[in-house]
């Protein structure tokens, strides 16, 4: 990917934030060839879209534009302070003196032009997902706070929690707001967002390195079961792992509604490989004793929706033993022993709450029984397709069709309905 060729997704949505705020060239903006498309000064329109699209540029569009009321730090403090008062379960990991002092430490941090382009678009067009960059800011604080975190890494980690989901913003918005749930083939492009993030971090800014490395590790797991590179094991920078906790917390306390602390605390603990657990104490820690109310929880049929999962999750496991027996190819045989591995533990994790062992028939009428059941097998559904996706990047990376022909059989017993 060229930040020279101008990305349609992301010019339609500046070209939106251009219908409500002043978005203004700060410079002349030229294609390769040297020819001026645009002059200093002049405010981006839907004619200027047209001319952009078919041109590729000198310099990224991005750092050639300026807006009115652009996010900066200041305003990111104050948004994140609203939010802690809002919400009293984010104010428990982030809501402490320490973790205030040290936001309002960051208000006179500079913001690349780019970057604060992009967050103003995010802000005004989808504010769910620039509040969703707010809470992970905030549950990384808290997690950075607790674990003595130096001032530079605090610079690094709350700016890379900002800007992790900035990588979003170039792909087409059909695969992230789709009603219908994405094949491993489609989520393939949202699995891109990191990589993208990195390389807008790289190219438009000059951020310290290990910004951009956090925002590319965010969705990566430290038993190799994230991605988009399927990072194993401690990374160089922990900071990543740390903002990896963060992500995963704070999208379910913005979803908030019943049982959310619990659901947070299933997350974190469900595969005890996946994260880092320094970072997860801190979080569960904050959470502990906060009083879950499970009224209205969706409960129908939890138990034969984990029956399903359980014998679905079996199903991947002997194909993934089948296919073991065939392979000669390194790469798939390795892949297939990791699967087979992140599969046993998530497997160990659902048998070690009682749900599929007959233990709970006295129990099944109890609320509290049924939210957690519905909890942990909703946790391990999303697990499982999850995995899907990640067996298909890692099949479709590898040149010819062998490795995806071998693995097409645990995809399918993966990618299933509920």
């Amino acid at each position: 990917m060229s930040f020279n060729s101008v990305n349609p997704y992301c010019l339609e949505r500046i070209v939106a934030l251009a219908e409500t705020k002043d978005v203004i060239a700060a410079e002349d903006i030229f294609d390769d060839s040297g020819i001026k498309l645009w002059a200093k000064g002049g405010r981006v329109s839907r004619e200027l879209q047209q001319k952009l699209l078919k041109r590729k540029l000198m310099h990224p569009l991005e750092v050639a534009l300026t807006v009115e009321d652009a996010v900066n730090f200041s305003s990111v403090v104050d948004d994140a302070l609203l939010l802690i008062e809002k919400d009293a379960l984010l104010a428990r990991i982030a809501g402490s003196r320490e973790a205030q002092a040290l936001l309002q430490t960051m208000r006179k941090l500079m913001l690349p032009s780019s970057v604060c382009l992009l967050l103003t678009a995010t802000r005004e067009k989808h504010r769910s997902n620039f509040d969703h960059n707010l809470y992970t800011m905030l549950v990384s604080l808290g997690i950075g706070v607790k674990l003595q975190i130096s001032d530079a890494d605090a610079r690094t980690l709350l700016i890379a929690a900002l800007l992790h989901d900035l990588g979003e913003m170039y792909i087409n918005p059909e695969y992230l707001r789709s009603p219908h749930r994405l094949t491993p083939k489609d989520w393939k492009y949202v699995a891109a967002h990191p990589t993208i993030g990195r390389m807008l971090i790289r190219e438009m800014t000059k951020l310290p390195e290990a910004v951009a490395d956090c925002v590319a590790l965010h969705h990566e797991r430290l038993d190799g079961s994230g991605y988009p590179n399927h990072v194993r094991g401690n990374t160089p920078n922990r900071l990543g792992a740390w903002l990896a906790v963060a992500d995963s917390a704070a999208a379910i306390i913005a979803r908030g509604g019943s049982g959310c602390s619990s659901r947070v605390s299933l997350a974190m603990r469900i595969v005890p490989e996946e994260f880092d657990r320094d970072a997860v104490s801190v979080v569960l820690t904050a959470l502990h004793g906060w009083p879950d109310d499970v009224s209205g929880s969706d409960t129908a049929g939890c138990v034969e929706r984990a029956q399903k999962a359980m014998a679905r999750m079996d199903s991947a496991l002997q194909a993934a033993a089948s296919a073991s027996k065939l392979q000669q190819d390194t790469f798939t045989k390795q892949v297939l022993s990791e699967v087979t591995a992140v599969l046993g533990n998530v497997h160990k994790s659902v048998h070690a709450t009682g749900i599929v062992s007959g233990q709970l028939d006295s129990l099944i009428d109890d609320p509290h029984v049924q939210t957690e059941i519905n909890q942990v097998i909703r946790e391990v559904e999303w697990r499982l397709r999850n995995m899907a996706r990640n067996i298909y990047l890692r099949a479709e990376s590898q040149t010819g069709s062998r490795a995806m022909t071998a693995l097409a059989d645990v995809i399918a017993a993966l990618d299933f309905e509920a």
